[in-house]
């Protein structure tokens, strides 16, 4: 009898060894399984929770370019496409690990359409969730406008070091080649040209500065591509505290940062 009790023991303690193993040890997937509709004021709700929204929310718009740029977007989410999906490896994007992607399209048909296509990439992500109703039920907060009626002002670099003093949040994008970026670039810049799908690497980048109410100061090459780029990105995420640094990397008389992906997303 002894004996049989030492068996079933020995076989409960070893099944509670080989649990506990499994859930420290082994790490679990974060893949998306399904595609979870979600209803507008569920979504809203989650929207206005900044601590969900800049820590753990990434919100796409899927709509067709030329429909979403007529109407009226979310700030914050991200233009994001069938093209993108095929040509770029966009699951090597660390941003997305472990979060929840939210998508928004026309309709619901539609955008769950776009969302089964996801689910065949098995990105790193937790939960793919589908806005019912598409963006005609979004109720809460947007931004309009056209591209050509957005502005986006130069900045000294005096100015931005003043800031930065002040201890206000500075966030530098350097838009030059990856290459001139490895060779060295303003310390914690990230470089866009280290990325397939710049707009969702700068996730992590607006979240920060729309956090403390931060500044996204451009760098590049030239005035015009600067001033566009910048632009590009103010009229995408909706966000003003974005600039050109004026004189662009020539401007810079401290120290450089040499490597990839200095900068944290």
């Amino acid at each position: 009898m002894k004996k049989l009790l030492y068996i079933i023991s020995a076989f409960f303690f070893v099944s509670f060894v080989f649990f506990v193993v499994n859930q420290v040890f082994i790490p679990s997937s974060s893949e998306a399984s399904e595609c979870i509709l979600i209803e507008p004021e569920d979504m809203k709700m989650r929207y206005e929770d900044r601590a969900i929204l800049l820590n753990d929310m990434f919100i796409f718009d899927v709509r067709p370019y030329l429909i979403a740029n007529k109407g009226k977007r979310i700030p914050m989410s991200m233009a994001i496409t069938y093209e993108s999906l095929e040509n770029e490896l966009t699951y090597e994007i660390e941003v997305w690990k472990g979060k929840d992607i939210y998508l928004v399209g026309e309709d619901t048909e539609s955008t769950e359409n776009f969302c089964k296509v996801m689910l065949k990439k098995n990105y790193p992500i937790d939960d793919i969730y589908v806005l019912k109703g598409g963006m005609k039920s979004w109720n809460g907060p947007v931004i309009a406008g056209k591209f050509e009626d957005v502005i986006c002002e130069e900045i000294d670099l005096q100015d931005v070091l003043n800031l930065k003093d002040s201890e206000r949040k500075v966030e530098f994008v350097d838009m030059r080649s990856l290459k001139d970026y490895e060779n060295g670039h303003i310390p914690g810049a990230v470089g866009e040209g280290a990325f397939s799908r710049e707009n969702l690497c700068l996730t992590g980048v607006f979240s920060r500065a729309v956090r403390e109410d931060g500044l996204v100061v451009f760098v590049g090459y030239t005035e015009p591509e600067t001033l566009h780029r910048c632009r590009v990105l103010k009229w995408a995420v909706g966000y003003n505290n974005m600039h050109a640094l004026k004189g662009n990397m020539k401007a810079w008389k401290g120290l450089l940062e040499k490597g990839r992906f200095a900068g944290r997303y």
